[in-house]
């Protein structure tokens, strides 16, 4: 945990500090003086008679922490449309550690205070999942030895506002069971506003409109227009200065329900290409408000991931991701991942600002493994978040059917890399948000299972290990992992003196077939897949069989 300073302290005169508590027109509710590790310490202000005429933009609520030589600085948030509840959260790190914080309220010209002290205590909190210091291109828990294995799921309109919270749950649910520890997911909305679309022939502005699974916003009831549900207002009247509780609220119940159920929650904050008339814009006060808003609502819970941005270089400059990410760092006092999606291309090698790669490609499996090897030296973990939805086409792209879907991520994988899954069977799930109908989710789940089982982390590609076509992801001496996307045979080039035995890992079915069996790797070996379709070999000794 960093010692951040909000971007608004210096023009406020952050924390001058007299009273032991809170003083003036506004009310403390104390929370527990014991709060689990990576938990949530949070507290409420009730405010009877609010001064201040915008509560989002005339009066904050910000808090500073101390731990021993540790100083960290919150910003709170409105939580009420009318100003009368405000609310500041944190989540303690350091454990068995004591905690000294102080709260500052501005409403107007009054001002209130408090102080206080709590005890950060063990407990079973979601731990955050951060690149590993000791392996910077793979993914760990905080101050922990327990890697993590990313296999995540693409649910753009998860809080689509069509949406209640038991058709929410139902969403985060169907990924648990299905072995899908990450959602992403948009948090300003999707909205299809716009009545002219670009060009008859184009896929995202010229939707048939009698086609309701593809309506509007992408499965909003028939006739209807959703808003941007971050802001209050409508179509082209939004106001950029208020936020609508409601449904961050909604927002932070999904967050609490995936942390719970060990799903990271990577937070999409716009998606703004549909070329809206009146969109808020790029670099302005109101983006910058919204941003800073959403990290000090959202950054406490430690299941968070941030993307600035889905396809953002199509509605915004190659100035604005590093500007405003750099933003985002100085707000958010944890530093939770943070990266931005564009398409096929890594936009910003070695920012620092960016904790891990993000890219859209799609390609037959041994295309996307090269196109993941293109960013293996960079030290940060790769993210293919876009290899092509399932659907039915035989072809690597958007509505590719389930094996190319399988293979693909697989390819990703032997690259050191990891992938995220979106769902385009009967009705668009990956749209709409909805429980998705296909086949992959389970083949996904026994290569999430496949990989849990080995030391992945101190693995790395040597393609060169074996013969064209195939795939393979070792570590010297074992184990290695071999892929072949289109079975047949495999010649193996490790020219390692170390006893290995090998088994055959069927990735359609997520089993073994048939028993292990000694293979010498002193000097070339050809073997043969045990069937048609695409094939894992596991060399390693008897501990990773």
């Amino acid at each position: 945990m960093k010692q951040a300073v909000p971007h608004f302290a210096a023009i406020i005169g952050f924390f001058v500090f007299s009273a032991a508590a809170f003083s003036g027109p506004a009310r403390f509710v104390p929370p527990s003086d014991r709060v689990p590790q990576f938990g949530l310490w949070e507290a409420e202000v009730h405010v009877a008679a609010p001064i201040a005429k915008n509560p989002f933009t005339d009066a904050h609520l910000v808090g500073e922490f101390r731990s021993g030589e540790q100083t960290i600085h919150i910003e709170g948030f409105c939580d009420s449309q009318d100003g009368s509840v405000f609310r500041i959260r944190f989540s303690p790190e350091q454990l068995n550690a004591d905690y000294a914080y102080r709260l500052n309220f501005f409403d107007g010209a009054a001002t209130s205070t408090h102080t206080g002290r709590f005890r950060c205590v063990a407990g079973n909190e979601f731990r955050p999942v951060i690149p590993d210091p000791k392996h910077p291109k793979h993914w760990i828990r905080a101050q922990s030895d327990q890697h993590f294995y990313h296999v995540g799921l693409t649910a753009y309109h998860l809080l689509d506002p069509s949406r209640n919270d038991t058709q929410v749950l139902e969403t985060i649910e169907y990924a648990a069971r299905n072995g899908f520890n990450k959602i992403r997911f948009l948090l300003a909305g999707y909205p299809r506003d716009v009545p002219q679309r670009r060009r008859p022939d184009d896929p995202e502005y010229g939707v048939e409109q009698s086609k309701s699974k593809y309506a509007r916003n992408y499965g909003a009831p028939d006739g209807s227009v959703n808003p941007l549900p971050v802001w209050v207002g409508e179509p082209h009247r939004y106001d950029f200065t208020r936020f609508t509780v409601a449904y961050w609220q909604k927002a932070e119940r999904a967050i609490r329900a995936m942390r719970d159920r060990g799903i990271v929650a990577t937070v999409i904050f716009t998606i703004e290409k549909q070329n809206l008339p009146k969109e808020y814009g790029a670099l302005t006060e109101a983006e910058f408000r919204f941003y800073r808003y959403g990290v000090a609502r959202l950054a406490a819970f430690s299941n968070v991931w941030w993307d600035l941005g889905n396809e953002h270089n199509e509605y915004r400059e190659a100035k604005w991701a590093p500007a405003m990410g750099e933003f985002v760092r100085r707000c958010d006092p944890y530093d939770r991942p943070l990266s931005v999606h564009a398409y096929a291309e890594w936009l910003y090698p070695n920012a620092p600002w960016a904790g891990f790669i993000i890219t859209q490609q799609y390609g037959t499996p041994v295309e996307v493994n090269a196109w993941a090897l293109q960013y293996y030296a960079e030290p940060k973990p790769y993210v293919n978040e876009e290899y092509g939805y399932e659907g039915t086409n035989n072809a690597p792209r958007h509505g590719m059917n389930a094996d190319w879907v399988r293979r693909c991520h697989w390819g990703i994988a032997m690259a050191g890399g990891y992938g995220t899954y979106g769902d385009q069977v009967e009705a668009a799930s990956f749209y709409t948000g909805r429980p998705g109908k296909g086949r992959a989710p389970q083949q996904l789940s026994a290569l999430r299972r496949f990989f849990e089982a080995l030391p992945w982390w101190e693995m790395a590609p040597h393609n060169d290990w074996v013969s064209t076509g195939s795939l393979c992801y070792a570590r010297p001496g074992g184990p290695y992992v071999v892929y072949c996307p289109d079975g047949g045979k495999v010649a193996l080039k490790m020219k390692d003196r170390a006893a290995v035995r090998a088994r055959w890992f069927n990735p359609r079915s997520g089993e073994w077939s048939g028993e292990a069996f000694p293979v010498r790797l002193d000097g070339p070996q050809t073997l043969n897949c045990p069937g048609s379709g695409d094939w894992v070999l596991l060399l390693a000794d008897d501990k990773n069989l």
